[in-house]
């Protein structure tokens, strides 16, 4: 296996991660995922225009331009032989002094790390979920958003679905409403609509939700968790596949409809 670190491809083992990169001290980066389809990652503009609004939330410089960091993804892709599989671009702030404070961005030497990983083997299974109690997502944060680390949210509400023998769980906002799986996008069918949550309640803008829900008509709604539990289908998207939700807190749903539908437009 090999990675681009910092724009060198190198295995693994070779990389040295500063002891004092605030990526590491403080959670202080972002990161998109993204699938490789045909030799070539899918949707890459859509993922970058993505990052780059990350780095204005954040201020923090990127260390390349679009087109260096396409250049490197082809690289890295084809040094990795996969021309399936999933791909990970991880950029944080790089080393600083110690302090929450970031430095300026002129001061700032940002570590980046690229990968290529086999896509996810559960990237279409169905799955038990839970709504999440142990946390809530915070929908009026601008890293909502985006995708920045950490992500310890969804951690520690994956850890309370394994607990209950399920595979993720919903969660919901500060006000009670649904938001999102734990690194995916949640779609319902409600009284026979198609709906998934507005952002302004929390979700990720995820590519694979923009695309299914264009193809597909569905609306933006909030979702309370009594109407969830009223779903005729439940299902969840994100850049690798769309998991069906067989059941929601014990109550069994189908796989109907619609989640084929979503399935055809991701691929």
């Amino acid at each position: 296996m090999v990675i681009d670190f910092n724009g060198h491809l190198v295995p693994p083992e070779a990389v040295r991660i500063d002891p004092f990169d605030r990526g590491f001290t403080l959670g202080d980066g972002i990161f998109e995922s993204l699938r490789v389809s045909g030799g070539a990652p899918e949707f890459a503009d859509a993922h970058l225009d993505r990052l780059e609004r990350a780095a204005e939330v954040t201020a923090m410089p990127l260390p390349f331009t679009r087109a260096e960091i396409l250049d490197r993804m082809a690289r890295l892709i084809a040094a990795a032989g996969m021309d399936d599989a999933a791909l990970r671009l991880m950029v944080s702030r790089g080393a600083a002094a110690r302090g929450v404070a970031a430095p300026p961005a002129e001061d700032c030497r940002p570590t980046v790390v690229m990968s290529v990983h086999p896509l996810p083997p559960t990237r279409n299974a169905s799955v038990a979920a839970v709504i999440a109690t142990v946390t809530r997502r915070n929908e009026f944060s601008p890293f909502s958003r985006v995708k920045a680390a950490p992500y310890l949210d969804s951690i520690v509400a994956l850890e309370e679905a394994k607990g209950k023998d399920a595979q993720d769980a919903v969660l919901l906002n500060t006000q009670g409403r649904v938001a999102s799986a734990c690194y995916a996008n949640l779609f319902a069918v409600i009284d026979g609509r198609l709906v998934t949550p507005p952002l302004a309640d929390g979700p990720l803008p995820g590519v694979t939700r923009g695309r299914v829900l264009a193809a597909l008509g569905g609306v933006e709604d909030g979702i309370s968790p009594d109407a969830l539990t009223r779903a005729e289908e439940i299902f969840l998207t994100n850049s690798f596949g769309i998991r069906s939700v067989r059941t929601l807190d014990g109550r069994a749903l189908p796989e109907g409809p619609m989640v084929a539908k979503a399935r055809k437009v991701a691929g």
